[in-house]
């Protein structure tokens, strides 16, 4: 039986309606509760965090709230590797989906394995290496690059468990950590159309929270995310 965990943020009252209609448009909707960036101790982010695990070093500091959403994703992940599906789904709390959703899910869920990762991405910025499947439906296709977000996805029990064990430390946000399948040792097909969008603008706005800055760290910023992208652009494509 394939379960689906709605990773939801207890505080984000404002949310719940979309959970409601995630557990109505979702196979045995399970939610749950996120680990709340706010609440994590010291000691805590002690034990998982480190500087660099990986390269290329992820060129900014994490903030609570990406931590509290890796950890989050992570537990869904453990839920997957422990249950005895060979696949589940994962979805953000902030997620709709449109009408033809449905007919998307049950491509992927037939085309899902123990192995699989499949994203459902809000937007069509990723762009295909090898083609799997194209029908009438929809197109699933493995990336040149996997792109970001990690708002809806089927992973399989396999993967979960190699996603689980190869992030016991922490770097960088977790849709970027999906990025480097040469680490997660977990590879990735995207579906497009999706049918699913981001209703966060909403429903309370993000829960990452994002610091203002001066005109000159932006700068510095968009220099190092230039840099950053540009590594795992040429990686991606030998991997």
């Amino acid at each position: 039986m394939v379960n689906s965990y709605i990773i939801h943020l207890e505080r984000s009252t404002q949310r719940k309606p979309l959970v409601e209609d995630l557990k109505r448009a979702l196979p045995n909707a399970i939610v749950l509760s996120a680990i709340d960036g706010k609440e994590i101790s010291e000691l805590e982010l002690s034990k998982v965090i480190r500087q660099k695990v990986f390269e290329p070093k992820y060129p900014f500091t994490l903030g609570k709230s990406e931590i509290g959403c890796f950890l989050s994703h992570r537990a869904a992940w453990q839920k997957i590797a422990n249950g005895q599906a060979d696949f589940g789904i994962v979805v953000e709390d902030d997620i709709q989906t449109g009408p033809d959703f449905d007919a998307i899910l049950q491509e992927a869920l037939a085309l899902a394995n123990k192995d699989s990762l499949i994203r459902f991405p809000i937007k069509n910025r990723e762009r295909p290496a090898q083609d799997v499947v194209v029908n009438n439906i929809a197109h699933f296709f493995r990336p040149k690059e996997i792109g970001l977000t990690a708002a809806l996805y089927v992973l399989g029990k396999t993967a979960a468990e190699r996603l689980v064990d190869r992030s016991e430390f922490i770097d960088r946000p977790v849709d970027t950590w999906l990025q480097m399948r040469w680490v997660t040792g977990v590879d990735s097909l995207t579906v497009w159309p999706s049918h699913i969008s981001s209703a966060a603008s909403l429903h309370g706005g993000s829960t990452i929270q994002v610091k203002q800055r001066n005109l000159w760290h932006k700068l510095k910023r968009s220099i190092s995310r230039s840099r950053y992208r540009a590594y795992i652009t040429r990686k991606s494509k030998i991997s």
